[in-house]
């Protein structure tokens, strides 16, 4: 029987997934498919319904803007439980839900040889920063600022921040950042162009979400600055190592990983 995965996303086609599901799945000789899928928020049930209740299925991955309603498909582990968000949906009698971008954002800064960031400031308050703090947690961070275009709305992460055992404290986009370990952006690449040199100038290490096209305004600036960058790529080849072996069984290494995420973006001509 052909296996089946694949990524659920609003849109979903611009999706690396099916290039480093597929590039393990041909290193292990294992007959299986994996394709992307653009599902809109209203039809996500049905969808994963239909999917679940067939054999051929292993499960899915899941990207914005699903990551919060995944928690409705299954027993949650606790950094989806953590975080409020999963990216991983593994079927079978007692189908489970996973966030695998919390290690993953682990393996990708160990992989690098990065000392632990005591201090960081994160931009943005979303499902992807409340990822990254909890897997700063991990790391040793002790302060964490959240850097939001609207601190209003960063009160659910403070929360989380503190609840941590973390100092936690909010800035506005466009002040003055103070010297941290790392910078985190996970707000798109337009919103942090007219603060992205004072944003790199900021941190020993610039972390950027995005990833296509790269480099982002904050990943030039980095460079000129001469500070370390990491990017999307290295989060979405962290996260594909458990996910891979939550929906497979099989491990793949964070490199393979990145390598062909890599090689489908230089098909694509965006590297």
């Amino acid at each position: 029987m052909l296996r089946r995965a694949g990524v659920v996303g609003d849109p979903a086609a611009h999706s690396l997934s099916p290039a480093i599901h597929r590039a393990g799945y041909e290193a292990h000789g294992l007959s299986w498919a994996y394709d992307a899928f653009t599902v809109p928020p209203d039809e996500l049930e049905p969808f994963i319904a239909q999917r679940a209740g067939d054999p051929a299925w292993a499960g899915l991955s899941v990207t914005a803007p699903h990551k919060e309603a995944a928690l409705s498909f299954g027993e949650a582990d606790e950094p989806t439980r953590l975080v409020g968000a999963g990216n991983t949906i593994v079927f079978g009698p007692g189908p489970r839900v996973y966030n695998t971008d919390v290690p993953g954002f682990v393996r990708a800064w160990r992989a690098r040889g990065l000392e632990p960031p005591r201090t960081a400031a994160v931009v943005g308050n979303g499902a992807t920063a409340r990822s990254i703090v909890l897997a700063l947690a991990g790391l040793g961070t002790r302060e964490v600022t959240v850097i939001a275009r609207d601190p209003g709305r960063a009160s659910a992460l403070v929360e989380l921040i503190r609840a941590l055992g973390l100092a936690a404290a909010v800035s506005l986009l466009g002040e003055p950042v103070e010297s941290v370990d790392l910078v985190a952006n996970t707000i798109p690449a337009a919103a942090t162009e007219p603060h992205a040199q004072s944003l790199a100038g900021a941190g020993r290490v610039v972390f950027d979400v995005v990833y296509d096209p790269w480099p982002t305004p904050l990943g030039r600036a980095a460079s000129a600055e001469g500070v370390v960058a990491l990017n999307g790529l290295d989060l979405l080849a962290g996260q594909a190592v458990d996910q891979f072996y939550l929906l497979t069984g099989h491990t793949v290494t964070f490199d393979a990983c990145r390598s062909a995420a890599e090689r489908e973006l230089r098909r694509r001509g965006a590297l």
